[in-house]
């Protein structure tokens, strides 16, 4: 055994034991934690913290002041706090009890998309409780969810991940296989969430965000574009109360001429402007420590 491997089993008991401490605490003690935990965070993680101030200026400088930006940074720690610790408790929910916690708005809108029978794509961010989308979604539509992931470099927390992600139905399908598995989910007239607001691993398209240029993911649109199925856009939202918000709004019309390239960029800042406005408007639950603005161009980014 490797030291990297004793490390990466020293990660997985970490882990394995603070959910099991978490699970037999009540929900308003887990949100307290989960907040110490974030506040904690802030103090520590000062790479996370020094690119969660840089991106929240970039966006937010001609609205707040230098204070006000640190105290949402620090408001945004506390919410991916709150985000962990319920992850860690997932496997106390089942799918009688999970709507204690979580509320569906808009569904209708993918209950009709699903009667055209070509499968549903959910353009998904890192946004409140985004890994609670795994249980909602697996709890109201049982063995019809598929979510494409990368893997973790530690196998045993890979693992652990997966497991609670995966325990109301839904089926994570890894990176490197998701052509394929999307494809015939589709086909089946499943459903397939993309996680799509963070930077492209490869084969990515530049597109403006809060006007500034950024490498994003155009899975979801282009399999949209090829396949003619319905692409909706989702997001959690975390309430005052704690509970969760699905909001489900209805099919985005995409752009669609004899330029393909064109079409996969054009549509894919379409998503991407549904995400500023939820942003605008709950700026303390988006992900912000993940280094958005990483890649520039070659050449300039405009739109028709």
């Amino acid at each position: 055994m490797t030291w990297r491997d004793i490390k990466h089993q020293l990660v997985f008991y970490s882990f394995s034991f603070l959910s099991y401490l978490l699970q037999r605490v009540s929900g308003s003690t887990a949100r307290n934690l989960g907040n110490q935990l974030g506040t904690v965070a802030y103090h520590l993680l000062k790479r996370r913290r020094r690119i969660t101030l840089q991106n929240m200026t970039a966006v937010f400088s001609s609205q707040y002041s230098k204070a006000e930006i640190d105290r949402l940074c620090q408001h945004n720690f506390r919410e991916i706090g709150k985000t962990t610790v319920e992850f860690l408790r997932f496997p106390i929910f089942s799918r009688a009890n999970i709507w204690q916690q979580v509320e569906f708005h808009g569904e209708d809108h993918l209950l009709q998309a699903l009667k055209q029978q070509k499968g549903v794509i959910l353009f998904l961010p890192h946004f409140g409780n985004w890994e609670i989308l795994s249980l909602a979604y697996g709890a109201r539509f049982p063995d019809q969810v598929k979510a494409v992931a990368f893997r973790f470099k530690n196998r045993w927390l890979n693992d652990l991940v997966w497991t609670y992600r995966e325990r109301l139905s839904v089926e994570i399908i890894p990176q490197r296989q998701a052509i394929r598995k999307t494809l015939r989910a589709l086909k089946n007239n499943g459903i397939v969430g993309f996680f799509a607001d963070q930077n492209a691993a490869n084969a990515g398209v530049f597109v403006n965000f809060f006007n500034r240029p950024v490498y994003a993911v155009r899975g979801p649109v282009a399999l949209a574009l090829r396949t003619g199925a319905p692409i909706l856009f989702s997001i959690a939202i975390r309430q005052p109360n704690g509970r969760h918000l699905i909001e489900i709004r209805e099919p985005v019309c995409l752009r669609i001429t004899d330029d393909y390239d064109s079409d996969v960029q054009y549509n894919t800042q379409k998503m991407l402007e549904i995400l500023e406005t939820y942003i605008c408007r709950y700026p303390e639950q988006w992900l912000w420590m993940h280094n958005r603005w990483k890649f520039r161009p070659t050449h300039s980014i405009g739109r028709e």
